[in-house]
């Protein structure tokens, strides 16, 4: 019976203690949550007397900081230091209590004591520049950091850390010297470089100093193409298109290239429809001799860049000319197969649009129909395109007949439903308007937002504005005005639009008649025009069917072309705000973020 007892003191009692101890910190956490400092400190303070455990120690300090009892933390720290001298913690917590207490002589000689002690151990490292880096001393941390280098004899080491510390102290300077100390050392580095360098330099003063020290840099190694690819993506940064080819075309002489940085800046000017630019990097590949690898794809991009420039309205004869026999030669140059009948699809669109030639257009289609292994997919995007050139020539049955054709080939697809589209259109366009919203009423069901959103509008159009009489005069003539558009009659267009205004003044169609205008600046390329009329429309017709399109496309028109990026973001934090539920919420949302300078990977 004795040993019994003996036993269970032994085993029992150590458990309790334990459990005690466990207690007493879950009070002491509750006290800490609650601001209640004193309570806790005195639950803390008996349990490190009695286990000194690390988290009581921590606890406990931090709480006789919070209630400035320097004397009796300094004491607590000053034993642990004494205890542990191998860690450097607390000798950064015993300089951090002089530091509160206004000590600052003591507490930087125990900072640099904790710097000068630190050895060859990654984890000692790393634990003394985050220690630095809780209490705000940045400048101590980044000294941790770097010492922690020098012991370990290697000099890429912790990039993360000290980046981030240059960033809190928005030393862009720094910043750029570690990215480039990095690629240096690793030029497998580039795209990481990037990253860093883009969430890190916003204004322009910031990549004015990259470039000082990328030139300064390049100027000594001019055989570095991760220099040469960073200075490039600096000016495309700056959206300075002109600079960037002029290095790029500069560094592929240098060191030898194919031409691939000349390739991307051609890319990155045409996305943000710099088309001169672009055209231009892209010829300079074609011109290399002997052909680069490159030359292929340079001058199909080449090609689809100066029909990018001609249907954004910036153009004269002389180009659509020029870039017909651009499409007829490299036609014969690469042959038609799968991958390059998407050029005879554009020069199709060439002739009849712009150049009144339908005739060879449909020529052109009805060949490219019957290329011998052409992919379903690309034989029905070629019949669409041969039925929109129907309706320009005027043969209606065809087209109906093409877009049959496609609809029944590909019924649950959304090439299927394009084509059901186009249908409801043409059938809005001949004024059988109750034909063609029933076809639109099935179509706002479609699982592509795009269609269904497209149908949604059309269908409005229909419903808002058919007559009480069987003649719908006025929304006839709006579908007439529509189908001139459509064919790039841009002049007939704008003369049936002001008959309509003026025979039905204030007439419900007028916010669409005021749309339909806005299409016809846009095809044209003035820009300021288009603002006019999508700023009245949002002005006096927000609410209506073209409300959140109005907004979203004044936001990108004052983005992209006409220089006001803040009011861009005013508009798209509108659109955001008013048409939660719109088709342009996700770009919108995407765009405000970019233009507010957020950080989006």
């Amino acid at each position: 019976m004795r040993r019994l007892v003996i036993y269970l003191l032994l085993n029992i009692l150590p458990f309790t203690a334990f459990a005690q101890k466990d207690m007493d910190e879950v009070l002491a956490q509750d006290f800490l949550r609650n601001g209640d400092y004193q309570k806790a400190a005195d639950l803390y303070e008996d349990v490190y007397t009695k286990t000194g455990s690390e988290s009581s120690y921590t606890n406990l300090i931090n709480c006789l900081l919070k209630l400035k009892q320097f004397d009796k933390a300094e004491k607590i720290s000053a034993k642990q230091v004494k205890r542990n001298p191998e860690v450097l913690r607390y000798l950064i917590d015993l300089g951090n209590i002089y530091k509160q207490s206004g000590n600052s002589s003591k507490s930087k000689e125990f900072f640099s004591k904790a710097i000068n002690d630190i050895g060859p151990d990654m984890f000692t490292i790393s634990e003394a520049g985050q220690k630095f880096y809780s209490i705000a001393e940045y400048d101590f941390a980044i000294q941790a950091f770097k010492k922690g280098r020098q012991v370990m004899g290697n000099e890429s080491l912790f990039t993360y850390d000290l980046t981030r510390l240059y960033n809190l102290k928005q030393d862009k300077t720094a910043i750029i010297e570690e990215t480039l100390l990095q690629l240096s050392a690793n030029p497998t580095f580039i795209s990481q470089s990037k990253s860093i360098l883009s969430s890190s330099l916003q204004e322009k003063k910031d990549f004015e100093t990259l470039q000082t020290i990328l030139q300064k840099r390049i100027s000594k190694d001019n055989q570095n193409p991760e220099l040469a690819d960073l200075m490039i993506w600096a000016y495309l940064q700056q959206k300075n298109f002109n600079l960037a080819l002029e290095k790029a075309i500069v560094f592929n002489k240098a060191l030898n290239e194919d031409g691939e940085r000349i390739l991307t800046v051609g890319e990155s000017a045409a996305n943000a429809e710099q088309y001169d630019i672009a055209i231009k990097s892209y010829g300079s590949i074609i011109s290399l001799s002997p052909k680069s690898p490159l030359y292929s794809e340079a001058k199909m991009a080449f090609i689809s860049v100066k029909n990018k420039k001609i249907i954004a309205g910036n153009y004269t004869q002389e180009d659509l000319l020029s870039l017909e026999k651009d499409y007829e030669q490299a036609i014969v140059e690469f042959g038609k197969t799968n991958e390059t009948l998407y050029m005879v699809r554009e020069l199709a669109h060439l002739k009849a649009y712009y150049l009144h030639k339908t005739n060879e257009a449909i020529s052109l289609l009805e060949d490219a129909i019957k290329t011998p292994r052409i992919s379903f997919s690309i034989q029905a995007q070629c019949k669409l395109d041969l039925g929109d050139i129907y309706v320009i020539s005027g043969d209606v049955w065809e087209a109906t007949l093409l877009y049959g054709q496609v609809d029944k080939s590909f019924r649950d697809n959304p090439m299927g439903q394009e084509a059901r589209f186009r249908g409801a259109r043409l059938s809005f366009w001949n004024g059988d308007f109750d034909w063609a919203k029933a076809q639109l009423d099935v179509l706002k069901a479609s699982t592509s937002q795009l269609f269904a959103n497209d149908a949604l509008n059309l269908s409005l159009v229909i419903s808002d504005n058919a007559g009480p009489d069987s003649t719908n005069k006025p929304l006839k003539m709006y579908a007439h005005a529509d189908l001139e558009i459509f064919k790039n009659q841009l002049a007939d267009a704008r003369a049936t639009l002001d008959s309509l205004k003026a025979q039905y003044p204030g007439h419900p169609l007028e916010d669409d008649i005021l749309m339909a205008e806005t299409t016809i600046s846009l095809k044209k390329g003035l820009y300021s025009e288009a603002a006019k009329t999508l700023t009245e429309i949002i002005e006096r017709f927000n609410y209506d069917i073209w409300g959140d399109d109005a907004l979203f496309m004044l936001a990108d028109l004052n983005e992209h072309h006409l220089n006001n990026k803040p009011k861009a973001q005013e508009l798209y934090e509108r659109l955001l705000t008013q048409f939660p539920g719109s088709l342009y919420v996700l770009e919108a949302r995407k765009r405000f973020r970019a233009l507010r300078g957020d950080i989006i990977n």
